[in-house]
């Protein structure tokens, strides 16, 4: 196998594996704080039930909350002991997490903050139940389309697998080590990369849409 082709298979599978690193931090991120919400929404209910106020409560998640949320909760509380606005303060976690279940839980504390409401434990603990059934039917579905990854990573696989043992016999090496046979490795590889790439996005499961994208506006 010539220098340069090699140069070239280097290149590709490095940048497969930077991709394939970067896509399993972001999910693996993801999947934390979406799994620390139905905790930190108890957390808030728990405060609130002390007595303590909405803004305070937060407050307490970037002290006590989960560690995959905890150090947006306290950027929150830092904002509001410098006097910003309670509700742009709420638009600066929205934006931090541009999460949907985020997007409820925030909307739902900025309307009892303005306008009151006997009801809003309930509706944060209807909200964690939402929440709860909502990340264990996706865990579930997540399950099922794992099938769909592992197909991929043995679809990637396999050919080069026989590629191995095409290599050594004589006559194929003679054939792989000519320009032709040169081309069809380089080919191969990018086609295998791609190929990749189309069954992981294949694989993922949709994330659910944000219904609460716009900034809250303050009636001061």
């Amino acid at each position: 196998m010539s220098f340069i082709t090699l140069i070239i298979i280097n290149v590709i599978l490095i940048a497969g594996l930077i991709l394939t690193y970067k896509s399993l931090k972001s999910k693996k991120t993801s999947s934390q704080q979406a799994n620390s919400w139905p905790e930190v929404i108890d957390l808030i209910v728990s405060t609130l039930q002390s007595g303590a106020s909405i803004s305070e409560s937060l407050s307490m998640v970037g002290k006590v909350g989960p560690i995959s949320v905890r150090n947006q909760f306290q950027e929150f509380s830092q904002k509001l002991s410098s006097g910003e606005r309670f509700d742009s303060a709420l638009d600066f976690l929205k934006s931090k997490f541009s999460d949907p279940i985020a997007d409820q839980l925030f909307e739902s504390l900025y309307f009892a903050s303005a306008f009151g409401s006997k009801n809003t434990i309930k509706i944060l603990r209807e909200l964690s139940e939402y929440v709860s059934s909502d990340l264990a039917l996706r865990g579930e579905i997540q399950i099922r389309f794992g099938w769909i990854r592992n197909s991929a990573n043995l679809a990637a696989l396999a050919p080069w697998l026989l590629f191995l043992i095409l290599r050594s016999q004589e006559n194929a090496k003679i054939a792989y080590d000519q320009p032709v046979g040169q081309l069809i490795i380089i080919s191969g590889v990018i086609t295998t990369f791609i190929a990749y790439l189309w069954m992981q996005k294949i694989a993922k499961l949709p994330s659910p849409k944000r219904l609460f994208t716009l900034e809250i506006v303050s009636n001061e």
